[in-house]
């Protein structure tokens, strides 16, 4: 890929250090869950990512090495993803011709960026868990804000085709319902299958957040060679 094109083709080492080092991190997590401080290992469908980033895990070993891994990944990603969207922006502003659209943008992007650096800063262990979790509720209700203006955009402008249309459209929607399953879906804390629930919707939008970050790459390298 030419160098000139790095802005945008970085996004893929963003995705691929968030996927790699997160798979390393999992496959040395000491143990525990929520409601289980005896289960060893990560168990996929009921250790949430925040329990990579605990400096001590769930069953009490210290976690110095996963934590690091996730925390480290997170802000990579995060970075790597606002750098990308500013190049991104670029070729919608010359469609776009509403200035407060424009802000709304940067401004959703930026505050979901910010607290996701923030949910690696303020891990889910007791000690930091109120801030953890107010900037993951942050971080995805300003993602999703930001994904429905991405959507009208995107929809509107004649220059991106069917496909990343429908896929933001799609993204937009899985956002929503991830958000109404965090908020009225059954609590982590009570029972197994109410953390089966909520490690499983965290788990599909991490995906969906992954598989539309490359999508967007794809798109911004097709439109920025014509």
């Amino acid at each position: 890929m030419k160098k000139s094109n790095f802005k945008f083709w970085q996004g893929y080492i963003g995705i691929s250090v968030f996927v790699i080092f997160n798979t390393i991190a999992m496959l040395y997590y000491p143990g525990g869950t929520y409601l289980d401080s005896s289960t060893e290992g990560y168990h996929f469908f009921y250790n949430f990512f925040s329990n990579l980033g605990e400096w001590t895990a769930r069953n009490g070993e210290i976690n110095t090495f996963s934590a690091s891994l996730f925390n480290s990944s997170l802000i990579i990603f995060a970075l790597s993803y606002f750098s990308f969207f500013i190049s991104f922006l670029k070729l919608e502003v010359k469609y776009i011709n509403s200035k407060w659209l424009v802000y709304l943008l940067i401004a959703s992007i930026s505050i979901s960026i910010l607290s996701f650096i923030f949910i690696s800063v303020f891990s889910a262990e007791e000690t930091s868990k109120f801030w953890h979790l107010v900037f993951v509720k942050m971080a995805f209700r300003t993602l999703f804000i930001h994904a429905v203006l991405q959507t009208y955009i995107v929809i509107k402008i004649p220059k991106f085709d069917q496909f990343i249309s429908f896929t933001t459209l799609g993204f937009t929607i899985l956002l929503f319902l991830f958000l109404i399953v965090m908020d009225f879906g059954p609590s982590a804390h009570g029972s197994k299958e109410g953390l089966f629930v909520q490690v499983t919707a965290q788990k599909s939008i991490v995906t969906g957040i992954l598989i539309y970050f490359f999508i967007q790459i794809r798109t911004a390298l097709s439109l920025y060679k014509e």
